[in-house]
């Protein structure tokens, strides 16, 4: 941790529970869909950033289609369910790029735990982010999300018709 340091552009102090993005050892598909997903959150903090464009053009670029609006739709999803501040790292400040949030990590390991399969994981860190509200539209978002960009897993939907 680097509690007493602060980001050089936005003088501001990591987190108690915010880790390296270095550190968090996510893939190449984890690490689009944080910085997608940081770019919409970005657009519901400063309005005027117009990050949103950016997600697009990022989501097109690397899993084409509808996987933008597959990413919005769990950003969305969260934030209906979640009554607290969201705190996310911006997308275009290198240094706090650099850094993941705990909110941004729950984000991300219910996506990792939907794509591996593991439901009752993805409740847990739903649950978390949620804050104990309900989940069940992130996890189905979630569970869209990752047949859009992972075809090749199986879906809740297609292990339940099994």
């Amino acid at each position: 941790m680097h509690k007493h340091r602060t980001t050089e552009c936005c003088s501001r102090p990591p987190g108690d529970k915010e880790l390296s993005l270095v550190d968090a050892g996510y893939d190449p598909v984890e690490m689009a869909v944080l910085e997608i997903a940081r770019c919409y959150w970005q657009t519901f903090a400063v309005p005027q950033s117009q990050s949103w464009l950016y997600a697009i053009s990022y989501a097109e670029r690397h899993f084409g289609g509808t996987a933008s609006n597959k990413i919005l739709s769990a950003v969305q999803a969260m934030r209906m369910s979640r009554i607290s501040c969201f705190r996310f790292n911006n997308p275009v400040c290198p240094e706090c790029a650099a850094i993941v949030s705990e909110h941004e990590r729950q984000f991300i390991n219910t996506f990792i735990a939907m794509r591996s399969r593991r439901r009752g994981s993805a409740e847990t860190h739903a649950m978390i982010l949620c804050e104990g509200n309900d989940t069940r539209s992130l996890l189905d978002r979630m569970d869209d999300l990752v047949q859009t960009i992972c075809p090749e897993r199986v879906s809740r939907r297609e292990q339940e018709s099994a």
